[in-house]
C-alpha cells in the first residue's frame, strides 16, 4: 500500500465513525426539540432541564473530539504526510 493510500485509510478509518457519533448526537438534539418538548422541559436539578442537559452535552462531546482529532493527527498523521511529502521530494515552501 502506498503512502497516500494509507495516510486515506487511517484518516477515513478512525475520523468517520466519530463524525457519525457527534452528527448523531445533533440530530437527536434536534430531533427531540421538534417533536417532543415535553421531554426536553423535564427538569433535571434545578434549572437544568434535559435539553440544557443534551445541549451541554453536545457542547463537551464537540470539545472533546476536536481535542482528540487534534491529537491524533499530530500522532499518527502527520508521520504519514511527512512519508508522503518525501516520496514526492517536497522541501516546504519556495520563497
Amino acid at each position: 500500500m502506498t503512502s497516500l493510500a494509507q495516510l486515506r485509510a487511517e484518516r477515513r478509518s478512525r475520523i468517520f465513525p466519530v463524525a457519525a457519533a457527534v452528527i448523531s448526537l445533533y440530530l437527536v438534539n434536534a430531533l427531540m426539540a421538534s417533536w417532543a418538548p415535553d421531554v426536553m422541559a423535564i427538569g433535571l436539578i434545578g434549572h437544568l432541564n434535559v435539553g440544557l442537559a443534551l445541549a451541554l452535552l453536545q457542547c463537551g462531546t464537540t470539545l472533546a473530539v476536536c481535542r482528540w482529532y487534534a491529537r491524533y493527527a499530530r500522532t499518527r498523521l502527520d508521520p504519514l504526510v511527512d512519508q508522503v511529502r518525501a516520496g514526492l521530494g517536497y522541501r516546504g515552501e519556495e520563497q
